[in-house]
């Protein structure tokens, strides 16, 4: 007699996380009802229909991901349209926006898959609520724009890189065992590197990570990392079927970062600095001050899973500062979720510490203050608006 499988129960570290998602998804919903479609999206999208009908665009040299992307929900309105005005796309940004949505769901789920997978369920409603409650991810997951996939794409390439590797300590075939893994590698790859050429340098720290998690097995790491970039060039390829001189001329660009390195003054960089994360994560950028000095004093916070996201995101940082010409704001965006790993790895281990109770108390208090900070933003903008 066959024994039914029963239903795994719904635990209440689900239900916080679906409330944080929720929260994220209101606020992302409250922001695209609130704010019009701007020129610089209807820019996005004609670009896009262009794109999406075979005809040639002018200013093809840039990433082909987010104009596609954009004139996706509304290529084929535009095509038995006879008005494709900024207040025609403004009716339909709904369909514009969506996924762009769904792209900032996506990551705030694989932040939080990952920071659990790391650090624990403390970890993982750190890292998820951070996010939830950041004004910059709420904005750029509303507005049809690359940060968001770009972002997304960031984070696949470096996490899905280090998860693949670890695979690899089972003695099975490369690709075949791969091929799903492979494949999520080549999607991560088309995502970052579509929506900013000069994010093509993260399969440098790809390919370190995962030498470094399987020395034994290194050929076959590489033979990974290899095959996922081979597909992600036959993905954008295909996107710059109208143009492929285009393709290379970008790829180019990226690897020389446009030109020559402007090294900013020191007081010009942390400004430059403060503003721009205050914007985005306020409070990944209070608490990171903590984090790295604890990560700095501390031995136990200095393992692989938190040393790996700040390495990372020291990485784009100084790529967003010294080559501000190559896509300053999409490639420091980009460094956001790496900051908020960073920063919820740190704390997760110091809620398991002897510092638990003022570690909670900080942790508590910056969120909620964000939480509120990012929830009067929004009033502010539906009170402009209406």
């Amino acid at each position: 007699m066959s024994q039914e499988k029963t239903p795994k129960p719904v635990r209440s570290h689900h239900l916080i996380a679906l409330a944080l998602v929720l929260a994220f998804v209101a606020q992302c919903c409250w922001f695209v009802y609130a704010v019009p479609l701007t020129q610089l999206e209807a820019e996005q999208v004609l670009r896009g229909v262009e794109r999406w009908h075979l005809h040639p665009v002018a200013e093809a040299a840039q990433p082909p991901l987010t104009a596609l992307v954009a004139a996706a929900g509304v290529s084929v309105l535009a095509r038995h349209s006879q008005a494709t005005d900024l207040f025609w796309l403004d009716q339909h940004r709904w369909f514009i926006r969506a996924p762009f949505l769904l792209a900032g769901l996506c990551l705030a789920l694989s932040l939080y898959y990952v920071a659990r997978r790391l650090y624990g369920g403390a970890g993982g409603f750190v890292a998820l609520a951070l996010f939830a409650f950041s004004p910059g991810m709420v904005a750029r997951s509303s507005l049809a724009g690359g940060q968001i996939f770009a972002a997304w794409g960031a984070f696949g390439v470096v996490f899905t890189a280090i998860a693949t590797a670890h695979t690899l300590y089972a003695p099975r075939e490369v690709i075949l065992w791969n091929w799903k893994r492979i494949g999520l590698l080549a999607v991560a790859i088309t995502f970052a590197v579509g929506s900013s050429w000069p994010l093509v340098w993260l399969l440098l720290p790809a390919a370190a990570f995962m030498l470094w998690a399987v020395p034994h097995r290194r050929i076959a790491a590489m033979v990974i990392l290899c095959a996922g970039a081979v597909l992600a060039s036959v993905a954008l390829a295909v996107c710059e079927l109208d143009n492929l001189a285009a393709l290379t001329l970008g790829v180019i660009r990226a690897f020389g970062m446009g030109g020559g390195a402007q090294l900013p003054r020191a007081v010009v960089l942390g400004r430059m600095l403060f503003f721009f994360f205050a914007d985005a994560a306020p409070g990944a950028l209070l608490l990171s001050g903590v984090a790295l000095a604890a990560w700095c004093a501390w031995r136990r916070v200095r393992f692989f899973g938190n040393t790996a996201p700040l390495i990372v995101f020291i990485l784009l940082v100084a790529m967003g500062l010294f080559f501000p010409q190559s896509g300053a704001s999409t490639v420091l965006f980009a460094s956001v979720p790496f900051l908020l790993l960073f920063v919820a790895g740190v704390f997760a281990d110091l809620i398991e510490s002897r510092w638990q109770a003022p570690a909670l108390v900080v942790v508590f208090a910056v969120i909620a203050a964000q939480a509120a900070y990012s929830v009067s933003g929004l009033m502010r903008v539906f009170n402009r608006n209406f």
